[in-house]
């Protein structure tokens, strides 16, 4: 899923405009892995301070384990780096040294490390129990994307910073191989995976939160922020809602095939669409009202999916379902905007 996209500048010069041209290069390899995956939560050109220090951050990646900071890297010719970790590259046939990009990326990753460790509390809140736990034991990761025609000599390179040179069209590969998301089995059941989760609430309140810090710096991308948001998919069913188990909707449509199905295009907000959030199962669900509000109980994984999600117009976390007729709507307490989730 796509957060926040780079805003388009002129290019001043002939390395600004190859620096941007990179940039929308892993900006398309990202997109085109990951635009449609509720696990991962992609950021372009954020920026982050903390404590009087400022980190712009190239690409981030928020995912259901941790973070990914990727840094591009413009190279024309060839670039090498030494058993010190030492950067040179080559220009018009004249070698010179330059700054470690994956250094500046391990940099921008400490600031959005503190950010995020020294504001938990209004990203997870006591609402999910996290308040001991925090950020703490999350993956904390950088990737290095070179241009695609360039040469890296990694003969001396240390294999730990060799491992995080990757060239632009591997690099949605490389965010992959990081995450090592379970490709078929939900949460409950990876025996072997013991790193502690984000669920979708949580992340879409870290990304929510991390906005609006960005938005503290550039208060002038409100507009590309908004229009960054998740849109409605084209072809999502949506069923009709009511206090019955969502799967007798279903059999009902198979006896009567002459009653048709509503679709998600009709609305012009983000639709849950009935999908539980762990095993993706659609059509064994059914509508519960519990302790902290309205929520889908999935009938395979035996998980609840929370219908509750921030403010798609402010992003505001201080939001409530109701229920009226045979609709579940959200509304937001911040800025009274309302829209139906189901």
């Amino acid at each position: 899923m796509i957060v926040k996209d780079k805003k388009q500048k002129a290019a001043v010069g002939v390395r600004q405009q190859a620096g941007n041209q990179q940039e929308q290069d892993v900006a398309f390899y990202l997109r085109r892995a990951f635009k449609d995956d509720d696990r991962v939560r992609v950021f372009h050109d954020l920026q982050l301070c903390y404590d009087g220090e400022y980190a712009q951050i190239d690409h981030l990646i928020v995912y259901t384990f941790g973070f990914i900071v990727i840094e591009s890297k413009s190279i024309k010719g060839e670039v090498r780096v030494n058993a010190q970790a030492e950067w040179s590259r080559s220009y018009r046939q004249q070698w010179q040294g330059m700054p470690s990009p994956v250094k500046q990326a391990q940099l921008q990753l400490k600031v959005l490390r503190d950010v995020l460790t020294n504001n938990h509390e209004k990203m997870l809140g006591r609402l999910f129990g996290l308040i001991q736990l925090g950020l703490g034991g999350r993956c904390y990761d950088v990737l290095c994307a070179i241009s695609s025609d360039a040469i890296i000599d990694r003969s001396k390179t240390p294999k730990d910073v060799a491992a995080k040179l990757v060239k632009t069209e591997f690099i949605a590969d490389a965010v992959k191989d990081l995450m090592r998301l379970p490709k078929y089995l939900p949460n409950m059941l990876r025996v072997y995976d013991t790193r502690p989760d984000f669920n979708s609430e949580e992340l879409d309140s870290i990304c929510s939160f991390l906005l609006t810090e960005h938005l503290k710096l550039r208060p002038e991308e409100q507009d590309l922020v908004r229009a960054a948001q998740p849109q409605p998919k084209s072809a999502a069913k949506e069923v009709e809602v009511q206090t019955v188990d969502l799967w007798q909707v279903k059999e009902k449509t198979k006896s009567n095939p002459a009653e048709p199905i509503k679709t998600a295009a009709s609305h012009t907000e983000p639709l849950v669409n009935g999908l539980c959030k762990h095993c993706q199962s659609w059509d064994q669900l059914s509508v519960h009202a519990g302790r902290y509000g309205y929520y889908l109980k999935c009938h395979i994984c035996s998980k609840n999916t929370a219908l509750k999600q921030p403010c798609t117009q402010c992003h505001s976390q201080h939001t409530k379902v109701r229920k009226e007729a045979d609709k579940y709507l959200v509304g937001c307490e911040s800025c009274g905007h309302s829209w139906r989730v189901l």
